[in-house]
């Protein structure tokens, strides 16, 4: 049973292989193998999540080797919540682009690039290993950026290029402290290098930390980190930027900061307070500049910095209140951002455009594409009684218990600015009348992904009925909160 956490990642690569040699001239065929290759990954990782929260974390050493050699690869309740979130999103995305991509030359080869992004993203939520942790960020990143460009345009290529530098000069920043961390402990399994940390000084802890949440809040876009996260998410075709915002910046950023750089440096209380600064910069930053936005991409960019900000000020914050808090807000975030990053596609795909000037009167002649925009727009205002209402509450709460009176007025402000700039897009987009309105809605493999991810906007607070969160999210901060695969990983073998 054991081996069968690296199946996700395995039927990506596989089917991604199979596209590019079987079915590269036909788009049809191969968005049909790519639904299905989702598919089976996603039904294969919520299996897994049930048999996780069920009866504990799953720990298996890639090719035999046990430890302290072998490299670990681990499933357990916080990484099991991503993998599924991860792998879910995917499907509903990728049923999305069998008829969205279809305007695009080269089809297959999106698939094919897709699949791949997907396979790094499930291998960094598998890894134990540093090392293993920044390969598979590399191979879910280097197929964003071409996925990012995939439709060639002189404002794609450029937004590409400023993802690729910007994200290389965070992975060398890692790969130095990857190094540096070998060198110091002789060991990249984050359980051990957790138990030799002990023995550094605190320069060497700092330093090491430093290079870490640098470079992971690049990937996570946390300010000041975040110049390549509006470009490159709103020029990118929509399903990528669906699964970007939704999901991306979250797997190889904040979940990344989770295991790598927020616990494992347990001595250096400090860097909660780092966290909490980048996340109210992130929270005001974003939101200020969301609410000048004509592009609506654009504006959606902005909002996923902002948002993002409220997760970093609930790391930083830390304790069951504020570890609870960032899930909630991780899962009816990524579910609102996808939503709505599928409903301007799909609105693009009938008008032609996405800026808000452009669009009067989307209420008369989209309805359905326009409730299902409204539900995203609601959710991530944090409008009762959608999920990010109560992460929103919960973050609050936990700074106040914690001292933070200052942190949670801000992020009161916030959710008003965030209200503010859906309810001014809102009134620009969908409450002016066009003269004569010709309804043309969005094709219906467009409409349904999107009716389920609205669904699943309102329903997510359900994760905080007792009963249903002492086995999800509860078990979920237990592990953010005491990392106790450390036991699991390192075993008799300290």
């Amino acid at each position: 049973m054991n081996h069968l956490i690296t199946l996700t990642m395995a039927i990506y690569l596989g089917g991604a292989f199979l596209i590019s040699l079987l079915w590269r001239e036909n788009e049809t065929v191969a968005g049909a193998a790519a639904i299905s290759f989702v598919a089976l990954s996603a039904i294969t990782s919520v299996l897994l999540g049930i048999e996780v929260f069920t009866n504990g974390s799953i720990l298996y050493f890639a090719g035999g080797w046990e430890r302290p050699l072998g490299i670990a690869l681990m499933l357990d309740p916080l990484s099991a919540l991503f993998l599924i979130m991860t792998n879910v999103i995917a499907l509903l995305v990728t049923i999305y682009s069998a008829v969205y991509m279809k305007k695009y030359t080269w089809t297959p080869y999106f698939y094919v690039l897709f699949l791949i992004m997907l396979a790094g993203m499930n291998g960094i939520l598998i890894s134990m290993d540093i090392f293993n942790i920044y390969v598979f960020l590399e191979v879910a990143s280097v197929a964003s950026f071409m996925l990012v460009a995939f439709g060639l345009r002189a404002e794609e290529l450029e937004a590409a290029i400023k993802y690729t530098v910007m994200s290389f000069i965070a992975t060398t920043m890692i790969l130095f402290a990857i190094a540096l961390i070998y060198g110091f402990t002789g060991t990249l399994n984050i359980a051990r290098f957790m138990d030799a940390s002990a023995g550094l000084t605190p320069v060497h802890l700092w330093f090491l930390a430093g290079l870490l949440l640098a470079g992971f809040a690049l990937k996570a876009a946390l300010v000041p980190f975040h110049s390549w996260l509006p470009d490159a998410h709103s020029m990118a075709p929509a399903p990528v930027s669906a699964v970007l915002s939704g999901m991306f910046v979250k797997v190889a950023g904040l979940y990344v900061i989770i295991r790598v750089t927020a616990n494992i440096f347990t001595n250096l209380p400090q860097i909660r307070i780092l966290l909490l600064l980048f996340g109210a910069l992130s929270m005001v930053f974003g939101g200020l500049m969301a609410y000048g936005q004509k592009n609506i991409k654009r504006l959606y960019a902005y909002s996923t910095i902002s948002q993002i900000g409220y997760c970093a000020v609930g790391l930083g914050i830390g304790g069951y209140l504020g570890s609870l808090g960032v899930l909630m807000h991780f899962v009816a975030h990524a579910f609102s951002k996808a939503l709505l990053f599928l409903n301007i596609g799909a609105v693009e795909y009938v008008r032609g455009t996405v800026e808000s000037d452009d669009l009067k009167g989307l209420n008369d002649t989209m309805p359905v594409t326009t409730l299902f925009g409204s539900t995203g727009m609601l959710g991530i205002a944090g409008v009762p009684p959608m999920g990010n209402f109560w992460s929103k509450l919960i973050i609050i709460i936990a700074a106040v218990k914690a001292g933070y009176t200052g942190i949670a007025v801000l992020c009161i402000v916030v959710a008003v600015i965030t209200l503010g700039y859906f309810l001014k897009l809102q009134r620009t987009v969908y409450c002016n009348l066009t003269e004569s309105p010709v309804k043309k809605e969005a094709p219906k493999t467009l409409l349904v992904p999107m009716g389920i991810l609205a669904f699943m906007v309102f329903v997510s607070g359900v994760l905080l009925v007792p009963g249903i969160r002492e086995h999800t999210l509860d078990k979920a901060v237990a592990v953010m909160e005491n990392f106790s695969y450390v036991d699991i990983t390192i075993g008799d073998n300290r």
